[in-house]
């Protein structure tokens, strides 16, 4: 027998008791501090609202919409990268409301691992939600609900013993939002339908590390010294070839062959974004002739499908086996115009272009069947909890592969600033290939 519980009728119902009591916060392990913050979906608005003022506790809101003026955001409030935030929320099924809203969060750097309902229907949502590092505690769940109803003579015996049976008979299953998540690397490889992308996972499999090292050095003799220390470390060396103030095509062969010794991509951050007339000619041509030495570039996909497709030539070129196209759905700086709706729109056709886009550069995984994709994900540094005085955001390597989803994690300053980039690599590569580890085997 389905049940039917209206989430304005228990809220009329429960808030006089929840307001009743200031001890509401007891619902929440592990709270030592008022100074968390609430983040509310719209029809716990209210519950959330008495809950903040009567804890003074800071609050947050999700819009349905970023608005065209204003802040243009999408969740406002007064947070800051590594707040710990609990979501509220009235009534909880599977959980999937309150994992889409962890997400959003967790792209902001905002910790989430608790969450506080009214109402659990008992359907799967807590054991769903603790796969996913979210705590989930209620106020009531539906047995409780159904024998009150049963004692005061609401419902009848039997109808209450049709509703639990429907209850249990309907839990439902682990959310897995996003498959690719938790395939181990091999089967992953297998889809691949790029060589490019067979061949980094390889590596990563090979050398146990998925390590990027982004080298935004000044010079190209500094790079090259830099990949020889680091080569054994890491999968890609990215670079920005129009930053190298001593470019030359004699010194980026020699940094091709360090590659080749120690086995590793080379990546150039080129960020191509133009028509794909002009973007085929600073690929192929130029005084960097990218196409030529590049495994790997990056590349915005605002221009279309054809920007790509064209400037990787027709299926004979060779180009389209030797260099993969990573798409940048999402970048790492404060209020990026690449919001959720963009990077959706973005990761569709770059699965139709899967033989020429081996991956993308992104916060948050797409949810995506397709296991083939790479995702690559900037901004990690684990001496730093929040980001530079430049808009950038850090967050660590367990917390980009875990809570992000990379594959692959990119860590610049926080590697070639420090006093021994060796030693600091070994430390990325253990942490990175831990979590990514752990991630797979732990779905």
């Amino acid at each position: 027998m389905p049940s039917f519980l209206s989430s304005m009728a228990v809220s009329r119902t429960l808030v006089p008791v929840v307001t009743t009591s200031s001890t509401i916060m007891q619902f929440i392990p592990g709270l030592k501090s008022p100074s968390m913050s609430f983040f509310v979906p719209y029809t716990a608005l209210p519950i959330a609202t008495l809950i903040s003022v009567t804890n003074r506790v800071p609050m947050l809101l999700r819009r349905k919409e970023a608005k065209e003026y204003g802040t243009k955001k999408l969740i406002e409030g007064d947070f800051r990268p590594g707040m710990n935030c609990i979501i509220v929320e009235d009534v909880v099924t599977t959980g999937t409301s309150v994992l889409e809203t962890a997400i959003e969060l967790r792209k902001l750097g905002i910790e989430v691992t608790h969450a506080i309902v009214l109402l659990d229907r008992r359907q799967g949502g807590k054991e769903n939600l603790s796969k996913h590092g979210i705590e989930l505690s209620s106020v009531f769940h539906v047995e409780e609900i159904m024998a009150s109803l049963e004692k005061q003579s609401k419902v009848d015996h039997k109808v209450a013993e049709e509703v639990m049976n429907f209850i249990r008979g309907n839990r439902q299953p682990i959310l897995n939002r996003n498959p690719r998540l938790h395939v181990s690397l091999e089967e992953r490889r297998s889809s691949c339908k790029h060589p490019i992308a067979s061949r980094l996972f390889d590596l990563m499999m090979a050398k146990k590390s998925n390590l990027c090292v982004a080298a935004d050095l000044p010079s190209l003799d500094e790079v090259i010294t830099l990949a020889e220390s680091i080569g054994p470390k890491i999968v890609v060396l990215k670079i920005h070839v129009d930053i190298l103030e001593d470019f030359s095509l004699t010194k980026i062969r020699q940094l091709k062959e360090v590659a080749r010794a120690h086995e590793f991509l080379i990546m150039e951050d080129r960020k191509f974004a133009d028509i794909a007339n002009t973007v085929q000619q600073q690929f192929h041509g130029g005084v960097y002739r990218i196409s030529e030495w590049a495994d790997l570039i990056t590349a915005h996909p605002l221009p279309g499908p054809e920007m790509i497709t064209h400037m990787f030539g027709d299926s004979s070129s060779d180009s389209r086996r030797t260099c993969g196209c990573v798409l940048i759905l999402e970048m790492s700086t404060k209020n990026a115009l690449t919001n959720e709706d963009y990077a959706k729109e973005a990761a569709k056709w770059g699965l139709i272009a899967s033989d020429i886009v081996t991956g993308f550069v992104g916060q948050s995984a797409p949810n995506s069947d397709f296991p083939g994709w790479i995702q690559f994900t900037p901004g990690v540094n684990s001496s730093s909890a929040s980001g530079d005085s430049k808009g950038q955001q850090y967050c660590s390597p367990a917390k980009a592969v875990l809570e992000r989803g990379a594959d692959i994690i990119i860590v610049g300053r926080g590697l070639i600033n420090s006093q021994d980039v060796v030693a600091t690599a070994e430390t990325y590569r253990t942490e990175g290939w831990a979590a990514l580890t752990q991630r797979i085997t732990n779905p």
